[in-house]
């Protein structure tokens, strides 16, 4: 007989998740250093003073829309499981663990984005993200935790985006070698590319809309 592992709320994991998203967020807001800036302070100082945190800033919104991104595929991809079981919940505090990685190499990046090594640090990361997710995925399918009459295309577009973003990130992690240009352009893809309007859409019950 097969054995079954006793099912678990997906309440529990949701906001859990949520919590540690949102805190890795806010820590990643926090690395961007203040100038202090006194009353005799000039233009040209505080220009320069905004210019030199430009560069951090960038980094940040960069970092933020690809965990936005994250969080909301997350999002939606427990909106189509029927319940959690032990392993999941294993497998979900292994991506949470990869994010919360995140905003080191995010500061680095915001410090000096120019170094080969400080682009390998940041596609790592990303893509040990984007792999977990995809093991996430891949477990639930094997298991059968997708809610009864999920559409077939859906599932198979969203893992098709997924095992091409893995791809990519893994090339990033060696391309900032040949120029850090292509990292960085891999890096602004990614997301972008989940901004496109999908053409299949799913209810929180699995209905094709």
């Amino acid at each position: 007989m097969k054995h079954r592992q006793l099912s678990i709320p997906l309440g529990r994991i949701e906001a859990f998740s949520d919590g540690v998203i949102a805190i890795i967020i806010t820590l990643m807001i926090f690395q961007i250093k203040l100038p202090v800036i006194d009353k005799a302070a000039t233009s040209e100082f505080i220009m320069m003073q905004i210019y030199n945190m430009l560069q951090p800033f960038i980094a940040y919104v960069l970092s933020f829309i690809m965990i936005g991104v994250l969080w909301v595929n997350h999002h939606q991809f427990l909106r189509q499981l029927k319940h959690a079981d032990r392993h999941l919940l294993w497998y979900n505090l292994h991506l949470l663990f990869w994010m919360c990685i995140l905003p080191i190499p995010t500061n680095f990046l915001g410090q000096a984005y120019q170094q080969p090594g400080v682009i390998m640090l940041y596609g790592f990361v990303m893509f040990m993200c984007a792999l977990a997710f995809l093991l996430i995925r891949e477990y639930v399918d094997r298991h059968e935790l997708f809610i009864d009459g999920l559409n077939v295309k859906l599932r198979t577009a969203a893992r098709k985006k997924l095992i091409l973003s893995v791809i990519l990130y893994f090339i990033s992690i060696f391309a900032g070698f040949v120029s850090v240009y292509i990292s960085l352009g891999i890096f602004v893809l990614i997301p972008a590319a989940y901004f496109l309007p999908a053409n299949i859409t799913v209810s929180e019950h699995g209905e094709e809309k």
